[in-house]
């Protein structure tokens, strides 16, 4: 199954942090290769207060170096709307993407569900629509009536 948006990470998420509708307190990390494949979804904390710090090693240990280039992570609970910049669990998950990418992996989503609802510190649409530096998984495939064209000067 290749990823092609963020919204097909919170739905991933969602079977394990809310199965029956309840969010639970779990932190999930969802690892994806080099060809944005779907590769694994593990649940990393049971027990989820909302620091992510304490949860790192366990993260990192998770990915797989072998099969892994891409991954998201996502938890029980949101963060403030305003002024999200400054949310203590953005500056950790900011810190984790560091560590990440100092060991060859790029986080691509960050997700807190609430309910229903979910907010994204990522792409939330298809990731063509964004300039990642992401691999094209669907050259074929265009979403939007027409291509990206940069104006000139």
């Amino acid at each position: 199954m290749i990823i092609q948006a963020g919204f097909d990470l919170e739905i991933l998420a969602r079977l394990l942090i809310a199965p029956k509708g309840i969010v639970l307190p779990k932190l999930v990390v969802i690892e994806l290769d080099a060809n944005m494949q779907f590769a694994d979804i593990q649940v990393v904390s049971h027990q989820f207060a909302g620091r992510m710090e304490p949860h790192f090693g366990s993260i990192l240990r998770q990915l797989d170096t072998d099969r892994t280039r891409y991954f998201a992570i996502a938890h029980a609970g949101a963060w403030p709307e305003c002024p999200a910049l400054d949310a203590p669990i953005l500056e950790e998950a900011a810190a984790l993407r560091t560590l990440a990418l100092q060991r060859g992996f790029l986080m691509i989503g960050h997700f807190g569900l609430e309910g229903a609802e979910y907010m994204s510190n990522g792409p939330h649409y298809y990731f063509d629509r964004y300039h990642l530096g992401l691999p094209c998984t669907m050259d074929h495939w265009m979403h939007g009536a027409r291509q990206f064209q940069p104006r000139g000067p």
